[in-house]
């Protein structure tokens, strides 16, 4: 007799560790698809909207969501590059400050941010679940993936699986802007006149518009205009960003 109760007792137990076994094992084998899915399409067609929506779609199955967004990052702020479901529209401009900042602040190191009440969804629902994912490449940052939903819950090999997309999003991005980059930033040194351009070579320096002045034998006040100038043209706001824009395209201090 106690063995028989011994035994029903193991037996609801060995059941239930099956069942949360074999969920895990699903669980497991989900992820390991929507990562092996991401790879075959940047194999096939490389980086593009297609390729990004795809792996929105992925992610809201994945992870029980019904709104989805991702953003790059340009210029200083965040630009919508592909959504789904009740999010700002394809081309938004968002500006990169509260936690937007603090999540792409270099060195990008990776966390998990929730519900911090930021302005991406047009759904309206207050109830809703906000999941923030940074998309970086050697914690630099890139961009960032929006995931909002009701049922929205993420444990421990979802965040994993996330961070490891999010690595591969970010390589994918480099690649891909670069050469766009390029060709952007070649038509906007076509706008500077020849003197911009001298000065624009000169800001890796750190040099002051005395210092310009002096080099380059014009007036501090002369080469105080031709700066702000540049910073039109380029459409950043600081020496800093233009110094850093200079340095991307060759110019060392």
């Amino acid at each position: 007799m106690p063995n028989d109760i011994e035994n029903q007792t193991e037996q609801p137990t060995s059941a239930r560790a099956l069942r949360n076994s074999l969920k895990q094992i699903q669980a497991n084998d989900t992820h390991m698809r929507t990562y092996l899915n991401l790879g075959q399409q940047l194999f096939e067609h490389g980086w593009d909207v297609n390729t990004a929506s795809t792996l929105l779609r992925s992610l809201c199955t994945l992870l029980s969501a019904q709104h989805a967004l991702l953003a790059i990052e340009n210029s200083g702020k965040l630009v919508v590059f592909c959504q789904l479901g009740q999010t700002l529209p394809i081309g938004a401009r968002i500006p990169m400050m509260g936690v937007l900042a603090m999540m792409l602040k270099n060195p990008v190191r990776f966390t998990l941010y929730e519900n911090k009440n930021t302005q991406l969804w047009t759904h309206g629902d207050v109830q809703h679940h906000e999941c923030l994912i940074p998309i970086a490449l050697g914690q630099h940052g890139k961009g960032i993936i929006g995931l909002s939903g009701k049922k929205l819950t993420l444990d421990t090999a979802e965040v994993e699986t996330l961070q490891a997309l999010a690595g591969l999003i970010g390589l994918a991005i480099s690649q891909h802007l670069g050469p766009v980059r390029s060709e952007i930033d070649q038509s906007i040194l076509e706008t500077l006149t020849p003197r911009e351009r001298e000065i624009f070579a000169l800001l890796p320096s750190g040099l002051s518009n005395n210092a310009l002045g002096e080099k380059l034998g014009i007036a501090p006040g002369t080469a105080k205009i031709h700066v702000e100038r540049i910073l039109n043209k380029l459409g950043v706001k600081d020496r800093t960003q233009a110094a850093v824009k200079a340095v991307e395209l060759g110019y060392k201090s």
